[in-house]
């Protein structure tokens, strides 16, 4: 720091340092921004993610969009074939109804529900009751695995958010490398004259 001469007193200008004779700019340091558990949650909600780079979790993408996109591929696979058997279920009891209705009702040579349950073949042998159900049986286990899949999709969502927010608070918390623990045998009484009991003694250190 420079004094500056004059009448008044001393004083000091605080933008300069003199080492060696040359004048030496201060350095300035920035202050660094606290690491915010509320911005890790915004940015994981925003977008899948996000909250795991905010947090410099970078592994984690793989695993987070690996399970996202496994989810995915099999809901549409399962949505597509529901609609497929939803689609033959209908036609096929539209069918049936008709064919109540008329019995001399020839069985379709191009149906729905032979290209969905016997493609290249014909059901007209089976019964029709069965057949029926076994077209209805097919379509709500579709249905549900697609359910399923949609719900272990958002389950994955909400997973992600609650991970940014924890690890988040524990960014700037640091263990001591001086991490140790023990495992001891351990012995002591209930009550004065009472009975002696035996144990483990566990001690962590950090």
């Amino acid at each position: 720091m420079t004094a500056l001469s004059g009448g008044a007193s001393p004083t000091w200008r605080r933008d300069s340092l003199i080492q060696g004779g040359e004048t030496v700019p201060p350095v300035v340091l920035k202050d660094k921004k606290p690491h915010s558990p509320r911005k890790a949650t915004w940015l994981a909600m925003a977008l899948p993610g996000a909250g795991q780079v905010y947090n410099d979790h970078w592994w984690k993408l793989p695993l987070l969009y690996g399970g996202v996109g496994a989810a995915v591929y099999g809901f549409n696979w399962n949505h597509g074939a529901y609609k497929k058997y939803r689609d033959a279920f209908v036609a096929y009891t539209r069918y049936l109804n008709a064919k109540a209705a008329d019995p001399e009702l020839p069985y379709p040579e191009s149906n729905e529900w032979d290209q969905v349950f016997k493609p290249g073949g014909s059901a007209k042998n089976y019964n029709p009751q069965s057949f029926q159900n076994i077209l209805k049986e097919n379509k709500n286990n579709y249905k549900r695995d697609r359910d399923l899949l949609l719900i272990v999709m958002g389950g994955i969502y909400v997973i992600q958010i609650l991970d940014a927010t924890v690890f988040a608070h524990f960014y700037e918390y640091e263990i001591s490398e001086d991490l140790s623990m023990q495992l001891l045998p351990a012995a002591g009484f209930d009550a004065p004259g009472g009975r002696g009991n035996i144990g483990v003694s566990f001690t962590l250190k950090f």
